[in-house]
C-alpha cells in the first residue's frame, strides 16, 4: 500500500501574498487570487521527475510549463496563471483540503481497492510502448486492444463501461509488466489520481464536493 506525502491546497485572497508564499514554501499548494477573476497557482519548484506531485498539479490544469518567480514575495516558487475554465478545479481542491491542518499530508492509498486511474482514462501509446509490445505481444498495439484516433495517435481500447480492457476484476493490470509509459508514470496521490478516485469510487481525502460551497480566497 503506497504511502504518499501529498501537498495540501489553500486559497488566499490578494491581501495575503506572504501567507500564500509561506504555505507553498512549506510544501503546500497555494491558490492566490490576484483578483476575483485571476488565480495564480503557487507550488514548490518541481523536481526533474515525471512523477513529481507539484508538476502533476500543473498538468492536471492543462498546462505543460510553469514559471519560476524571481524576486518578491513568491521568489523561487513555481507558478502558473490558472485558466479561467479551470477555476472550478482549484476551488474544489481548496474546498477538499479545507479541513486539513498543515501544508502536507501523509496518506495511504490502496490501489488494489481502487483502480480508478484505469477507468475512463484514455492512454496514448508512445513509440517506446509499441516497441515493447512488438518484442513480446505485438497484438497489443492494434485492435481489439488498441485503436487509432482521428488525430493519428494510438490509444488503449476502453470497454463499454469505460474500464480499460486490461483491468482485471481484482483491480490488477493484466499487462502490468508491459504497461504503457503513461501508466508507469501516473503518480499515486497526484491531483489526477485523487480526482479519479472521487469521480469513479466516491473516495475523498478531505471534504466531498458541495460540503459548504467553494472558497475563492
Amino acid at each position: 500500500m503506497p504511502r504518499v506525502v501529498r501537498p495540501v491546497v489553500r486559497s488566499f485572497a490578494a491581501r495575503f501574498p506572504r501567507e500564500a508564499a509561506a504555505w507553498a514554501n512549506m510544501g503546500g499548494h497555494s491558490v492566490y487570487w490576484e483578483s476575483k477573476t485571476v488565480a495564480r497557482l503557487l507550488v514548490p519548484e518541481p523536481k526533474n521527475d515525471q512523477t513529481d506531485l507539484h508538476f502533476w498539479a500543473i498538468l492536471d490544469l492543462g498546462k505543460n510549463h510553469y514559471q519560476i518567480i524571481a524576486g518578491g514575495a513568491f521568489d523561487g516558487l513555481a507558478s502558473i496563471i490558472v485558466p479561467k475554465a479551470q477555476h472550478w478545479v482549484v476551488k474544489r481542491r481548496a474546498e477538499r483540503d479545507s479541513i486539513l491542518g498543515g501544508p502536507t499530508r501523509q496518506v495511504n492509498f490502496d490501489c488494489m481497492a481502487c483502480g480508478s486511474c484505469c477507468r475512463a482514462n484514455e492512454v496514448v501509446l508512445e513509440p517506446e510502448d509499441h516497441e515493447r509490445f512488438e518484442r513480446t505481444r505485438p497484438e497489443l498495439s492494434r485492435r481489439p486492444y488498441a485503436k487509432r484516433r482521428a488525430d493519428g495517435k494510438v490509444v488503449l481500447v476502453l470497454l463499454r463501461n469505460r474500464d480499460c480492457k486490461h483491468l482485471a476484476e481484482d483491480n490488477r493490470c493484466n499487462i502490468y509488466e508491459l504497461r504503457p509509459n503513461a501508466c508507469r508514470a501516473f503518480p499515486v496521490g497526484s491531483e489526477s489520481c485523487m480526482y479519479a478516485r472521487e469521480e469513479e469510487m466516491d473516495l475523498y481525502d478531505g471534504l466531498p464536493p458541495g460540503s459548504f460551497g467553494f472558497a475563492s480566497g
